[in-house]
């Protein structure tokens, strides 16, 4: 037997209260879902009415929050034989990283942390050495990575200590630990690339390195040093402000007169250049003593009018020199915050270090000191290698350090009750 075509219905027009059926339209049975045909067993399934389809609504795009990072940057590296001879741990064996255990905190703390590296590394058939020529383990700057150092510069008067061999040793040193590096270079294809540093997620930082002079020894090559140039540093600023990605330019100077307190004119001459080229922030080193911060709002040719963060000399943050002003060193912070594309500093502070000269056991030995972190420890009985002779010095270069080295009235003295990250750190 055939089967039959399911009936057609014509449209039914529902009134309320009354049900109006046109030619063909007839009210379905009841019984199974759907109903059923009065000629066959079972009438098909009629589907259940569906909702009307709705376009996904469309949420306006999020904007990324700010990102907020903290940069910071330490003066002259200059691991002194005595400083050598403390770290010895056996034959061919050393270790520096006691030396930053009580500023450890910080330079991991940061999002980037900047060192000026003044010394080589040519190896031990050389002596070990300091002034006039630098000659270190390579153990330093394995150490120096350690302890949260993220970069080093090396323009300096003593780059070419060991002649243009000793640069290439040096650099290849450095790159054997991981240590991004700028200021000098081996060949003149190394000297055309710029650093660039992550800060953060989406947060860059170009950084350059310059010096004043390489203690007499001529360059080999014209490429090999970075030498303070006024057309060279412009070009390169330029060069690093228009790379993609780069937030900031930070430029590191090796200049001044040795244990001035005050900068000269060639230094200021220098800083306002770099500036008005595109500089975000100057990292000044090389006169032992510290000289001051200044916070500056400074209009660059590109028309970024911008507060710029400055430091003229920021100490001896490792060394073996003695007496309170070449002992005394700081810890430069600049905090910077990202928002919608633009990149500002918002706060430039410090925090005030002491090199710590001491004996153990008959040996001297030396550590980096936050200066306001041993006053309390020692005031709290905390810190047994801290004596009443050190505690009389910590005393006297917290009153010179918090004094002399604010320039404007904008710098901030970063005390050790303040996060040492403002982002979660590295």
């Amino acid at each position: 037997m055939g089967s039959k075509k399911p009936a057609v219905w014509l449209a039914c027009l529902i009134l309320p209260g009354l049900i109006l059926a046109t030619a063909g339209c007839a009210k379905p049975t009841t019984g199974a879902p759907g109903g059923a045909d009065s000629n066959s067993a079972t009438a098909p399934a009629v589907a259940p009415a569906q909702p009307p389809v709705q376009a996904p609504v469309q949420k306006p795009p999020v904007e990324p929050g700010p990102i907020k990072a903290r940069i910071l940057a330490i003066g002259d590296l200059n691991p002194h034989v005595p400083i050598v001879e403390a770290a010895q741990t056996g034959e061919k064996q050393w270790d520096f990283t006691p030396v930053f255990a009580h500023v450890r905190p910080w330079l991991e703390g940061a999002d980037l942390t900047i060192g000026d590296l003044e010394t080589t590394f040519v190896g031990d058939t050389y002596p070990w050495s300091g002034y006039p020529s630098f000659n270190s383990p390579t153990e330093f700057v394995r150490d120096l990575k350690a302890v949260g150092v993220d970069a080093v510069t090396n323009a300096n008067n003593h780059a070419l200590d060991y002649d243009g061999p000793g640069l290439i040793k040096t650099a290849n040193e450095i790159d054997r630990f991981g240590m991004p590096h700028t200021g000098t270079s081996r060949t003149a294809e190394e000297r055309d690339k710029i650093l660039v540093l992550d800060v953060a997620p989406g947060l860059k930082l170009a950084l350059l390195s310059y010096t004043y002079a390489t203690n007499g020894i001529p360059l080999p090559e014209p490429w090999m040093v970075n030498m303070l140039d006024p057309y060279q540093i412009r070009t390169d600023i330029r060069r690093a402000r228009q790379l993609p990605g780069v937030d900031l330019v930070a430029v590191a100077y090796h200049f001044g007169d040795e244990y001035a307190r005050e900068p000269n004119e060639e230094q200021e001459m220098y800083v306002q250049l770099a500036l008005e080229a595109g500089a975000d922030m100057i990292l000044g080193d090389h006169v032992h003593v510290l000289q001051r911060m200044e916070v500056r709002q400074v209009k660059d040719e590109f028309g970024r009018d911008r507060r710029r963060a400055v430091a003229f000399c920021m100490g001896n943050f490792v060394s073996a020199q003695q007496g309170l002003h070449r002992q005394e060193s700081i810890m430069m912070a600049v905090d910077v915050k990202k928002e919608n594309g633009e990149t500002t500093i918002e706060q430039v502070s410090f925090v005030p270090t002491w090199m710590h000269q001491y004996t153990v056991n008959g040996q001297k030995r030396f550590r980096t000191l936050v200066v306001e972190k041993a006053i309390k420890e020692y005031e709290a009985g905390a810190d047994p290698l801290i004596t009443a002779a050190d505690y009389a010095q910590l005393k006297e270069a917290w009153a010179d350090i918090t004094t002399h080295v604010k320039g404007s009235p904008e710098v901030a003295i970063l005390h050790v009750d303040s996060p040492v990250s403002v982002s979660g750190g590295k």
